[in-house]
């Protein structure tokens, strides 16, 4: 596959994942690796996102510092990976807690596509940092994680709604430690702007 029909494939992915959530889902029961998921799907638009904050940072900084542009890209783009493995392999040993048998491919689709608002977002913000507004639209992740649980997870139905709440709050945990670490590291080299 040649990289223009590549990302032709990603964008259509996202689109369907935004626009009709519970067709994707019921659609997603095929055997995508966890690598798969992560290499085609979730890094291309991480990447997107660290081009979005280093773009971000060279045209709307007062002070260009082409060092801390790339910090600032790279810490982004570290976060959302080390936060989607933390995710994947968190939720899926969360499953057997709750009654269902670990799929880390559904796992790794899941957290995968639910993030992709947050990402959008991301790359936005990023890219234009005035209009860190918007951030409240990443929460349509929730809803597609919602979405998610209930299509493509094995899990009894009694037991969906708190996998579904215990879930969102391990995420919502992994990531404010990650973003807070990643902070202060950046802080630690870079006490500008961080």
């Amino acid at each position: 596959m040649d990289f223009k029909q590549r990302y032709r494939q990603l964008f259509q992915t996202c689109s369907s994942v935004i626009i009709e959530p519970t067709k994707v889902w019921k659609n997603e029961k095929s055997e995508d690796s966890t690598q798969t998921t992560f290499k085609d799907y979730f890094l291309p638009l991480v990447l997107l996102v660290g081009t979005g904050v280093f773009l971000g940072e060279v045209i709307f900084s007062s002070e260009f510092l082409f060092g801390y542009a790339i910090a600032k890209a790279a810490r982004e783009v570290i976060s959302y990976i080390l936060q989607y493995y933390v995710s994947v392999y968190v939720l899926n040993e969360l499953l057997t807690s709750f009654g269902g048998k670990k799929d880390q491919n559904a796992i790794s689709r899941l957290v995968a596509y639910s993030f992709l608002p947050f990402l959008a977002v991301s790359f936005i913000t990023g890219l234009f940092p005035g209009l860190y507004v918007i951030g409240i639209l990443g929460l349509y992740g929730v809803f597609l994680f919602f979405q998610g649980v209930k299509e493509s997870l094995n899990l009894p139905p009694e037991n969906q709604n708190r996998y579904i709440l215990i879930a969102l709050l391990l995420v919502f945990l992994i990531f404010i430690i990650l973003n807070v670490f990643s902070w202060k590291l950046l802080q630690a080299f870079y006490g500008y702007g961080a």
